[in-house]
């Protein structure tokens, strides 16, 4: 912690993101990182304080960051970090020529971690869903997901938001949110009625709870 006529400097971990999602290649797409890449790398970082759903997100202020791509970081109800895309009058200003994102995070709160209990690797497949889910737009994303988590059970291994959209063909009170989740079971290969019925009971509590409904 260094100090300067009593001022108290936190020890912080950032990070800059920017330019292609995956190595050039000839059978890669150009596309380029998006908010919710560097929004799942930060969650991977938080993970090695061992607590990961000890953080949540939620949406934030920065005046160097764009309004509709900045989240805070919180940790039982302390903010303990940020994360989002550089304003668009700042990328101007300083001469940028494509999306960059920037996260900073309080180091002790993921500097503390504990080491996970080894889990021998499953030998059976993953089971994959991806949901195309409606939800109005004041309702926040980390609400969908924890309401998924509640009712995805025990054999869920990943869980990941990976779009949001609001514009054309869209109500314009609602939001779309695409989400995936990822199911393996330990000692036997998952079966579609299970799966489904895990589904259902997923898309009734995201409905009764968030009116939040699967995207026709």
């Amino acid at each position: 912690v260094g100090q300067l006529d009593g001022l108290k400097q936190e020890p912080m971990l950032a990070g800059v993101v920017c330019g292609s999602r995956l190595p050039e290649g000839w059978a890669q797409g150009r596309d380029v990182v998006d908010f919710f890449d560097v929004k799942a790398d930060v969650e991977a970082v938080l993970g090695f304080a061992g607590a990961l759903g000890e953080f949540t997100f939620a949406p934030g202020q920065h005046p160097a960051l764009h309004p509709g791509q900045t989240a805070r970081i919180e940790r039982d109800g302390r903010e303990v970090g940020f994360l989002g895309a550089i304003h668009p009058e700042l990328s101007k200003t300083l001469g940028l020529d494509r999306p960059v994102f920037v996260f900073e995070l309080v180091l002790s709160e993921v500097s503390t971690g504990r080491l996970p209990r080894f889990h021998e690797l499953s030998r059976f497949p993953e089971v994959r869903r991806d949901l195309a889910l409606l939800a109005d737009r004041d309702v926040s994303a980390s609400a969908v997901l924890d309401v998924i988590r509640e009712n995805a059970g025990e054999w869920l291994t990943d869980l990941r938001l990976f779009d949001v959209y609001q514009g054309k063909g869209i109500d314009p009170h609602r939001k779309s949110l695409a989400v995936g989740l990822t199911w393996q079971h330990p000692s036997r290969t998952l079966n579609d009625d299970e799966v489904n019925a895990t589904t259902l009971a997923i898309l009734t509590s995201l409905e009764e709870r968030l009116n939040a409904t699967l995207r026709k």
